[in-house]
């Protein structure tokens, strides 16, 4: 359990050193450092050159009891509020944080998938920006390649997004199905003959979704303005073509 418990004190910026003689301490409950290096096995010399900073970080008080200088633990909530503490600085630096982020450069940004958990994942992504979508389907394949109750339940949540969705869909009996949903499922399908997809490639805001079925399954999001807009023309132009 203590491992356990160094690993998280660790994950809030106390070392394994240190949190080792803050546990020690805590069970001890007062103790020299001699009495900490003993029970913590971290040398004497050690604790001496990080007491200042455990007692800058709120773990231990140091007291006065006689010819004695005591270390004492703090309560551990104060962990809890250390935590709450560093969550509020990063709540407050997101804003720029995501500014940074999403600052348009010189290359394109983009993010890989792999496996049929990866493409799932892709999809949230695609639903978590809120916008119109308009793409190139192969239900034929997607239907083989994803969970029938994740493609099913999908369309329903988009709608809640009020996300339309406009799709060069091939023909084929899920083509021709989902077509038939079209109305409740805020769709537009058009059916194109004689192609082969294999992939959906789905165009909404800067990004573009490319998704293979074929196995091992993978995909990608590109998040570029020029290379959206190309695939969005493409795309315009086969729509066009088959009214």
């Amino acid at each position: 359990m203590s491992l356990d418990v160094i690993k998280t004190l660790e994950q809030l910026g106390i070392d394994e050193k240190q949190a080792s003689v803050y546990l020690a301490c805590l069970e001890l409950g007062s103790a020299t450092v001699q009495e900490l290096a003993e029970k913590s096995g971290v040398k004497r010399t050690s604790i001496y050159n990080f007491l200042e900073e455990i007692k800058q970080k709120g773990l231990v008080t140091e007291v006065k009891q006689g010819n004695k200088v005591l270390l004492i633990p703090e309560d551990p909530n104060i962990l809890l509020q250390r935590a709450q503490e560093q969550t509020q600085k990063i709540s407050e630096l997101l804003p720029d944080l995501m500014a940074i982020f999403n600052r348009p450069g010189n290359k394109p940004k983009v993010h890989y998938y792999q496996g049929v958990d990866g493409l799932m994942r892709a999809y949230e992504e695609m639903l978590n920006s809120k916008e119109n979508i308009v793409g190139f389907s192969d239900y034929e394949k997607m239907f083989e390649a994803l969970p029938h109750d994740f493609l099913n339940g999908f369309p329903a949540r988009r709608k809640a997004y009020h996300m339309s969705f406009s799709s060069v869909t091939k023909d084929g009996p899920w083509g021709r199905q989902v077509k038939e949903w079209d109305k409740d499922q805020m769709r537009e399908t058009r059916l194109a003959k004689d192609i082969e997809f294999d992939t959906e490639v789905n165009i909404y805001g800067n990004k573009v979704m490319l998704l293979s079925f074929r196995r091992p399954y993978a995909g990608v999001i590109i998040e570029d303005y020029a290379i959206a807009t190309t695939m969005r023309s493409i795309w315009k132009m086969v729509w066009a073509s088959l009214k």
